[in-house]
């Protein structure tokens, strides 16, 4: 609940909710959603639901957040090269071009789904 404010009630698809593992866990997790609803005085929309079967995510949706990182360090590569000086080094340019294809190849798995099985085998 510290990720996100449990009180604004969302659609279906991005709703919050727990799966609380056993009887210790179910009793934390509502001291937790009674704790924010006296603190904040509004109704907490996380559900608490029974544990489901889990299935991972497809490959490119997993370790999302280092692979962003290195999305984000390349477009800040490539932006920043931009800002300065044509010519400014040797290799600027084709640096450029590296950047600029590392961020576009990191974003094709979610763009192109055929290439799905293919990238799968370079993970």
């Amino acid at each position: 609940m510290a990720q996100h404010d449990p009180c604004v009630p969302m659609s279906t698809q991005y709703q919050s909710a727990v799966w609380p593992q056993n009887e210790t866990q179910a009793a934390a997790v509502m001291a937790a959603i009674e704790r924010v609803e006296r603190t904040r005085g509004r109704p907490v929309y996380t559900k608490v639901e029974k544990p489901k079967r889990w299935y991972d995510a497809e490959w490119y949706h997993q370790s999302y957040n280092n692979k962003n990182k290195a999305r984000l360090a390349a477009a800040f590569g490539v932006f920043v090269l931009n800002n300065i000086p044509h010519g400014s080094f040797p290799g600027q340019e084709p640096l450029k071009t590296v950047l600029g294809g590392a961020v576009f190849l990191s974003l094709l798995p979610q763009l192109v789904s055929p290439f799905d099985c293919l990238l799968s085998m370079l993970d």
